[in-house]
Formats: C-alpha cells, sequence, structure tokens
C-alpha cells in the first residue's frame, strides 16, 4: 500500500511539474536565440539591419555613440525580476609602482535601475536629465534604423555633479550607469569610484599609470572622480596637476567611447576647475547639480529607510525626530551639512539606542520590538553655522 502511495504521488508530481519542463526548455531556447542574434548584430554592425523593421528599435542594444563594443549578455538581465536591488560592491587594485598599489571601489550594476531612481527622494531635474540622455538614444536607434547611412545626433556621455555631501551623488551614478547600459549605450555599467588618493603615486610617473589602469577597470562602465577639483591645487608642482590633461588625452581617443566619465564636487571649486581648464567645458556637456534635501525632503528619507527594518516611530517619537531635524537643519554650517548622511548617522544612534532597550527589557512583544519610542532618540551633534563678524 505505502509503494502504491509513493509511486502514485510520484506520478502526480512528474504530470504538474512537466509543463514546467517544457517551459524551461522553451525559454533555453528563446535565450539561445536571443543571445545569437545579438552577437550577430554586433559582428556584424548595425548597417545590417534593415531599414523598415522598427517594430523593436527601443529595445535594441544599440549605442550610435559608441562605436562597436562588446556587450556583457550576463548583465543587465531581467532574471530574479522579484528580488530586491543589492547595492553590491567590490574592490579593484591598481599598481602604481613595485611599492605601491591602490584599492578603488567597483560598484556593480543595479538590476532594476528605472525602479531605483523613482524611488530616489526630490532630484527631479536630475531624473528628467537622464531621461533625456535615454531618450535621445533611443531616438538615435530610431533614427539609423529609418536612415542606415544618414547621420545621427551626437551624444556625449561625460557629466559633472555638482553638489555637497550626502545630496546623492553616488547613488545617481551607479544608477546611471546601470541606466545607460541597459540601453545599450555602456558595455557593463558598473561604476569605478575614485578620488586624488587614487591617482597621486610616490614616484614619477606614477600618476599616468594610475590614469590607464583606472580608464582600463573603468571600460564599459563609469568612472567617478569625487571632489576632483583636489587635482587642480595651486602648487605648481603638485602630481594631482597631471590627471586632469591625461583623462583630456584619453578621452580625445575616438577608440574610448565605451566609458562615461562623472566629476563630482562642491559646486563651486568645481567651477573654477572648469574654468582653469577650458577644454573640460566641452569634453563634459551634461551638468547635474544636486541641492540640499529640504527637512521634508530628510523626513521622506527617513520613512524610507525605517521601512527597510519595518520599524515604526510612535506618535510622541516621531514628533521629537521631526523637531530634532528641523533644529539641525536651521542651525546647519551648509560647508559641512550632511544632508541624507546627517540622516543615516541619527538613525544609526536611535538603531543602537533601541536595541539596547529592547535586550535589556527583555523585550518579545512585536508590536513593542518594532516600535521607535522618545526614549530611543538621541540626538547627534552637528556642526552648527558660525557667527558672521562685521558688516
Amino acid at each position: 500500500m505505502i509503494r502504491d502511495f509513493v509511486k502514485q504521488t510520484d506520478d502526480t508530481i512528474c504530470d504538474f511539474l512537466a509543463p514546467l519542463d517544457d517551459f524551461r526548455i522553451e525559454k533555453q531556447d528563446e535565450d539561445a536565440e536571443f543571445e545569437a542574434m545579438l552577437r550577430k548584430f554586433i559582428e556584424n554592425g548595425c548597417e545590417e539591419v534593415e531599414s523598415g523593421n522598427t517594430e523593436d528599435d527601443d529595445a535594441m542594444p544599440f549605442p550610435p555613440s559608441l562605436g562597436d563594443i562588446n556587450v556583457d549578455l550576463r548583465l543587465g538581465s531581467d532574471e530574479d525580476e522579484d528580488e530586491e536591488d543589492d547595492m553590491l560592491s567590490t574592490t579593484g587594485e591598481l599598481e602604481l609602482n613595485p611599492n605601491n598599489t591602490v584599492k578603488v571601489e567597483i560598484l556593480q550594476p543595479t538590476k532594476h535601475p528605472e525602479r531605483e531612481l523613482q524611488k530616489l527622494v526630490g532630484c527631479k531635474e536630475i531624473k528628467e536629465r537622464i531621461d533625456e540622455l535615454i531618450t535621445l538614444n533611443r531616438y538615435n536607434i530610431r533614427m539609423h534604423a529609418m536612415n542606415p547611412k544618414g547621420k545621427i545626433h551626437e551624444l556625449s556621455l561625460h557629466s559633472i555633479f555638482l553638489g555637497r555631501p550626502g545630496t546623492g551623488k553616488t547613488t545617481v551614478c551607479k544608477i546611471m550607469g546601470s541606466l545607460l547600459h541597459k540601453a545599450g549605450m555602456l558595455s557593463k555599467g558598473h561604476v569605478v569610484v575614485a578620488g586624488r588618493g587614487t591617482f597621486v603615486g610616490t614616484n614619477w610617473g606614477d600618476e599616468e599609470r594610475a590614469v590607464r589602469q583606472v580608464i582600463e577597470l573603468a571600460q564599459g562602465g563609469v568612472l567617478m572622480i569625487d571632489e576632483a577639483y583636489l587635482l587642480n591645487s595651486d602648487n605648481r608642482n603638485d602630481p594631482g596637476k597631471m590627471v586632469i590633461p591625461l583623462l583630456m588625452e584619453i578621452l580625445a581617443n575616438e577608440k574610448q567611447r565605451d566609458l562615461a566619465i562623472v566629476l563630482c564636487g562642491y559646486k563651486q571649486p568645481m567651477l573654477r576647475l572648469l574654468e582653469l581648464n577650458p577644454g573640460l567645458e566641452s569634453r563634459f556637456p551634461n551638468r547635474f547639480e544636486f541641492k540640499d534635501f529640504s527637512v521634508d525632503e530628510l523626513l521622506d528619507i527617513t520613512k524610507m529607510r525605517i521601512g527597510e527594518y519595518n520599524y515604526t516611530f510612535t506618535p510622541s517619537a516621531w514628533d521629537l525626530y521631526k523637531s530634532i531635524v528641523t533644529e539641525a537643519y536651521s542651525t546647519r554650517d551648509p560647508q559641512t551639512w550632511g544632508n541624507a548622511r546627517f540622516i543615516a548617522n541619527q538613525l544609526e544612534r536611535i538603531y543602537l539606542t533601541h536595541a539596547q532597550r529592547c535586550i535589556k527589557g527583555d523585550i518579545f512583544d512585536k508590536r513593542e520590538f518594532f516600535s521607535i519610542t522618545p526614549a530611543d532618540i538621541q540626538p547627534i551633534e552637528v556642526p552648527k553655522a558660525k557667527p558672521r563678524i562685521g558688516f
């Protein structure tokens, strides 16, 4: 009897799984066919695309302004559609000389960049500007399909990000790299994060080696240089002054198209950098300004972040928290204000205090365990604006 029951159960499971097996085989065949078509398209060039076929031109992985690139079919996949996006990062290593190596952070592409972009608080103008770049690329694709031998619009991906710390420059850079990859404008979409310390070495020639290695590491993605104005100090003998001209030389090479360079930093120092290097203005036509978050936007960021842990504020705790954020914002020093970083630091302090209260109080009630109370809120110290002296 048991043997018959097991056999009957196995037959039922097999009948249930049979359609799934057929689906997997069909899906694998479709994936293989698509990959073969895509590789043929890349290898043979875009001019073989029939001009009359515009049915799916918006989704075509065609980077008209980037030349021939090797698309990594593993990146930008829509598999695991329901999985959360992971802000994953790895580390790359540069060898400036036999005695000096430098590590750089590499941000991996996000799976759902459109979703992540829309989740950003504020940044309306930045979202619109990125959408313009993607739309122009889609237009170029359609334009080429209709007139394969005609001229298409120039599209430069190099950008300037202006803004203070905590305004979302790195986050937007990661999302932008993923969006450009998904649109077929970059072959990988990763982001290499660099700064002055990445390039300036100890020996003569380290800077040139660093620049070339960083460019190679960033191929197919985005090279983000934070606080780029530090590469142009007033010291005539500063080796960092060599980096910008080296970048300009590399950007002049038409083969270096599978790359987007983003220079980031405070607005005024970055504008001075552009004035001192007139060639940068034309090489970096896309300018994004990241403004300080308002109090309401900072509170929205707070709600999003505590929601990731399923926390809620009690009404009295929320009133106390709002008063702390408002007070910190109104007395902030504009030169040192942390924006979203202030919120992150404040919440970290709250989490630590809340955890101690729950453990020491032996709290097991779920609702109470995930409730932030006034007892959990301990204000952190933030630099305040210095009063002006004189007129």
